[in-house]
């Protein structure tokens, strides 16, 4: 039961901090438009590199997308921090980013316990 809410929220936090982001570069930011592609690049890309593993819930993937998550979490952090304007747009980054470490760390621990039961 725990295992699959864990799952799910990672799960959901992931694809969502992964909207959340082009969303962002996209409609939300300040981003020129000429500019937009190149941005996209930078910043949603790395998301695609672990997708299709935690896609399918393997742990390393899972493992390697929270290193990742973390990377979010400091950029959302560095702008809820220093802009005013677009505090709001780190804040829910840093959010979701937060919740998918937290969420695949313990689905991986708990899958893991119940494997070994």
């Amino acid at each position: 039961m725990k295992t699959g809410l864990a799952r799910g929220l990672s799960l959901a936090a992931y694809l969502g901090l992964f909207a959340w982001v082009m969303l962002w570069i996209i409609v939300l930011g300040d981003v020129a438009r000429e500019h937009v592609s190149m941005w996209l690049l930078f910043f949603a890309g790395p998301l695609l590199l672990p997708l299709r593993g935690v896609l399918r819930g393997n742990d390393k993937p899972l493992i390697w997308g929270a290193l990742v998550a973390l990377l979010y979490t400091v950029h959302g952090g560095m702008v809820a921090w220093s802009d005013d304007a677009q505090r709001w747009l780190g804040i829910v980054e840093m959010a979701l980013s937060l919740v998918y470490v937290i969420s695949a760390s313990l689905f991986i621990r708990w899958r893991a316990e119940a494997a070994h039961v």
